[in-house]
């Protein structure tokens, strides 16, 4: 039912009250969670579902939301590391099972189109075989891959995406995105520590959805490791610093490492250096971005 409401909301919105519609089909890290699968957002207008990430289980979370692998328009990569990728290739061919008429593009950072083209040969076997034993056309419903720059990375009516740089340690170029429709916008931070960047880019968006570690101080003493890993990503206290200086209506914590801590420890250390609204993503949370921010579980 909500997906029908949803469906028919997004229908019927004319375009002096735009709604973008967010689903967070992952949420998770590396680790292995059922109930978090690892970095998958779904962003939808009326006419456009982009998917920015394709973790583990993507396919499972959208089908759960009743949306086919072969209706997301365009893929947008953050990095390369295999939480946010490893999805891609289930995409890819069970729109192509489905019968997706034409290529998939896929963005992301320098090296995607290198990925997209290692991922496309590792597969023909599959695919040819599909062409020969039920005539599923081998060349119908593939991937096309583009490595980009930051900036405006795709335009379309009142929907526009922005690549911004940010920083995840030895990863370069890693990106976040900031989607813009209309006078509504969501900014998804990717892995990164504390990044001027993202600050910019989330000054007068409606929703922040951004990435989050927390560790023990016992932890951190005694493993040297952790320390290096914690460099790379964004503590509490940024995670708290970037929400008090750019105050979108709703601030949402993914990909929430934590260690010797648990999320919601991590939730309320933001919580505690931070008067707005900010909360913990969980798989399939939903948020209708209008004048007003309506957040619900969808699935």
């Amino acid at each position: 039912m909500r997906a029908l409401l949803l469906a028919l909301l997004l229908a019927a919105a004319p375009a002096s009250a735009e709604v973008l519609a967010v689903t967070l089909l992952g949420t998770g890290t590396p680790r292995p969670d059922a109930d978090r699968f690892s970095q998958s957002i779904l962003v939808e207008t009326p006419k456009r579902k982009l998917l920015f990430d394709a973790g583990r289980g993507a396919v499972l979370r959208l089908h759960q939301i009743g949306v086919s692998a072969d209706r997301i328009d365009r893929v947008f990569l953050t990095h390369l590391h295999y939480d946010h990728i490893v999805g891609l290739d289930d995409l890819w061919l069970t729109g192509h099972v489905w019968q997706r008429q034409s290529d998939l593009p896929v963005a992301g950072p320098a090296g995607t189109t290198d990925f997209v083209a290692h991922l496309t040969r590792a597969y023909q076997r599959d695919v040819h075989a599909r062409e020969e034993q039920g005539g599923l056309p081998a060349h119908q419903g593939g991937m096309r891959a583009l490595d980009l720059e930051p900036g405006v990375v795709f335009e379309e009516d009142a929907l526009r995406v922005t690549a911004m740089l940010v920083s995840h340690g030895a990863v370069r170029p890693a990106f976040g995105y900031r989607i813009d429709y209309g006078a509504r916008s969501v900014v998804i931070s990717g892995d990164t520590t504390y990044s001027e960047e993202v600050a910019r880019a989330a000054r007068g968006a409606d929703v922040l959805i951004h990435e989050a570690m927390m560790a023990s101080e016992a932890l951190l003493q005694r493993n040297p490791r952790l320390r290096r890993v914690q460099d790379y990503h964004t503590t509490a206290e940024q995670a708290a610093r970037i929400l008090r200086e750019t105050a979108p209506k709703l601030g949402v914590l993914v990909h929430v490492l934590h260690y010797g801590v648990s999320a919601q420890d991590v939730l309320e250390a933001v919580r505690a250096a931070y008067a707005g609204d900010v909360r913990l993503g969980e798989d399939l949370m939903a948020m209708d971005i209008g004048e007003e921010v309506y957040v619900y579980r969808r699935g």
